[in-house]
């Protein structure tokens, strides 16, 4: 079962960062994150207000973990050994071996690729370690950035909800988008 594997984020390394497990000493990187309006744009929660929020977010989230419900990481710049970032494995479902992903990155790291890297390290893990037979990730529609993402990994999106999300004072559509493990399997053959 995948909650048996999940108790603890494992280390994983790409060409310029680790994903390392979220520490409580993380909550000002995640407070900058999730309190600055630009980045959370599109993110499903409403904007942080103190750094004891976010410290309880990660005290909930590392609970959760423990209970192998989600899997989160930092993502940590290798060379300056900053926390730039969070992603994030949950929903599982251990019968029918899926899962969601999501992610974010602090603004000033925009448009380097790093997400890229993430994602590549993170969708390896899902399939190869997790055993996962099917990624899904929600994204807002008009998050153009995090679509093509997505595409480029090669995920195929599958579906559209109307006023799903309730966030920012305003009802925000969601795209559904699916990869699964063969689709994943052909890319990296065809690489």
């Amino acid at each position: 079962m995948m909650s048996e594997k999940v108790r603890s984020a494992p280390r994983l390394h790409t060409a310029r960062l680790t994903l390392r497990q979220l520490r409580i000493s993380d909550a000002q990187a995640v407070f900058a994150l999730l309190s600055d309006h630009e980045t959370v744009r599109y993110w499903g929660h409403e904007l942080l207000g103190e750094v004891a929020e976010a410290e309880t977010l990660i005290r909930t989230n590392l609970e959760s973990m423990a209970a192998g419900n989600c899997i989160y990481w930092a993502i940590e710049d290798d060379v300056t050994g900053d926390t730039i970032g969070t992603c994030t494995l949950f929903k599982f479902d251990d019968r029918n071996r899926r899962a969601e992903l999501g992610y974010i990155l602090n603004r000033s790291y925009w448009r380097r690729g790093l997400m890229s890297e993430v994602m590549a390290a993170m969708i390896a893990f899902s399939f190869n370690s997790l055993e996962l037979h099917r990624l899904e990730a929600d994204t807002d529609p008009n998050n153009a950035a995090s679509n093509a993402l997505l595409k480029k990994f090669g995920f195929k999106r599958e579906g559209f909800f109307r006023e799903r999300w309730w966030v920012h004072g305003k009802w925000l559509d969601s795209d559904m988008w699916g990869l699964l493990e063969s689709e994943y399997r052909a890319l990296q053959d065809s690489a």
